[in-house]
């Protein structure tokens, strides 16, 4: 029959041995854990750096795309501008008596019931 102090002696020097594979365990997935969130950190930080070049790529698209219908919108209106001046010079009469029946419209729509 073993002796109850063999048994601690036994005893004692498992726990030693698991609390030693306890602190290699600990070790083993914290070193894991730190490089996995390494990992992770720098594929989060890669797709925000690629979020952020497409979003820059698209407003200088629509940047683009906006100055250039304001140059269009400009070239229209001069345009426009051009062609009710010539009509104007071709018909002066015609364009006064327009412009009195626009203002009389107005007039008339301005005025309280």
């Amino acid at each position: 029959m073993a002796q109850p102090q063999d048994d601690f002696a036994k005893l004692s020097a498992d726990l030693s041995t698991l609390r030693s594979d306890v602190a290699k365990l600990t070790e083993t997935l914290t070193a894991l854990a730190k490089s996995e969130g390494a990992s992770a950190a720098d594929a989060i930080a890669g797709r925000f750096r690629s979020g952020a070049a497409r979003a820059d790529a698209a407003a200088s698209g629509l940047a683009e795309e906006g100055y250039a219908a304001l140059h269009d919108a400009k070239a229209r209106a001069q345009e426009l501008t051009g062609d009710l001046g010539a009509t104007i010079e071709r018909n002066p009469y015609g364009s006064v008596i327009a412009a009195l029946g626009v203002g009389f419209l107005f007039g008339l729509l301005s005025r309280g019931k």
